[in-house]
């Protein structure tokens, strides 16, 4: 009985110790497999350099921040540091490198993700013209320390006038006194246009070229007239017009036979070879050198004395070449005359 009762409680004893260890192996098996369930599998790929680890953090920041991996201004991360971490998560880190873009007379500095110089210059929000010059081809590879020359390109049309000077002709008017002037038609500059095509860069010009050379109006000429007719002021204060002077040698005459070889009676006595009446003022030349009838002033080769006015109306056997024969009816003046240099102006 006792034995019995013994195996009994034996048996009692046993059947609790297995309970309680079950539970215990289940409470653990539950724990662990719990753990197990919070546990992700994360690859990193850190521009490009991957690493792979396990984690229970919830989300990619605080997965970061157990890794002891930063970010930085400009880096770019997928997914989004607030994304919950998933059981295989994928994490990619982009890092943004320093490129320094000139343009416009400036520089600007600035990190970037982007793979190509286009893209840089979209994030930069710089616009490139048709012309200008980048000293990259857009498509190339970003690079850290990369600069990024921009030429600004402008190409213009640019049209000139100059002026054409007109030319003066001087013209000689025998209607005119020597050492006058005036102007009968006024000059009139022409204009020329010159088209240039103009290359600027950054806005300073690098090149010009004359693309073309059209002559908008003629100029017109300045004609100027001086007058020819020379002036002459004798000693008693008058003025006449001469278009000549002759330096010449001066004699005498009067009605006498001595001088005309004619009598009174005579036909032809006082009458000059032109016809004319014999008197002061009446003169022989020798037409080749005076032509008959021309109106002349006589006076003194020092200007002392003068003759006066006269005209060409007769001629002389002695009268030849640079000789003038004088009228005077003063027989006794006649024969103390002589011969005399005289200047003769032949009037207009």
């Amino acid at each position: 009985m006792h034995l019995n009762g013994m195996l009994k409680k034996v048996n009692l004893s046993g059947r609790t110790f297995l309970l309680t260890l079950f539970i215990m192996v289940s409470l653990v098996a539950s724990t662990f497999n719990a753990v197990i369930a919070g546990t992700k599998e994360v690859a990193l790929n850190d521009d490009g350099k991957i690493t792979y680890a396990k984690t229970r953090r919830p989300t990619v920041d605080e997965f970061l921040k157990e890794q002891g991996v930063q970010l930085y201004d400009g880096d770019e991360i997928q997914p989004s540091p607030e994304t919950k971490l998933s059981k295989h998560q994928e994490i990619t880190i982009k890092r943004a490198v320093p490129v320094t873009v000139l343009v416009d007379g400036n520089e600007v500095a600035l990190k970037t993700v982007k793979d190509t110089v286009k893209e840089v210059l979209e994030q930069a929000n710089i616009q490139l013209n048709e012309k200008d010059m980048v000293n990259y081809n857009l498509t190339d590879q970003i690079s850290a320390q990369m600069q990024i020359s921009i030429v600004r390109v402008v190409e213009n049309i640019e049209t000139i006038k100059e002026k054409i000077p007109f030319k003066t002709v001087n013209r000689a008017s025998e209607k005119m006194d020597k050492g006058k002037n005036r102007i009968v038609q006024q000059g009139v500059e022409g204009t020329r246009e010159k088209k240039y095509a103009v290359v600027l860069h950054d806005g300073k010009e690098v090149s010009r070229k004359l693309i073309s050379d059209n002559i908008v109006s003629q100029p017109v000429d300045q004609i100027n007239e001086y007058g020819t007719v020379a002036m002459h002021k004798t000693s008693r204060g008058e003025s006449f017009r001469y278009r000549k002077v002759l330096n010449m040698r001066a004699t005498a005459y009067d009605l006498s036979y001595e001088s005309c070889g004619k009598n009174p009676g005579d036909p032809n006595y006082g009458v000059t070879y032109t016809g004319m009446k014999a008197r002061h003022g009446v003169v022989a030349v020798d037409p080749k050198t005076i032509p008959l009838y021309s109106r002349l002033y006589i006076e003194g080769a020092n200007g002392s004395w003068s003759y006066g006015f006269a005209v060409a109306g007769d001629i002389g056997g002695g009268v030849k070449g640079d000789i003038i024969d004088l009228f005077y009816d003063d027989p006794a003046f006649v024969k103390k005359f002589g011969i005399r240099k005289v200047k003769v102006y032949i009037l207009e």
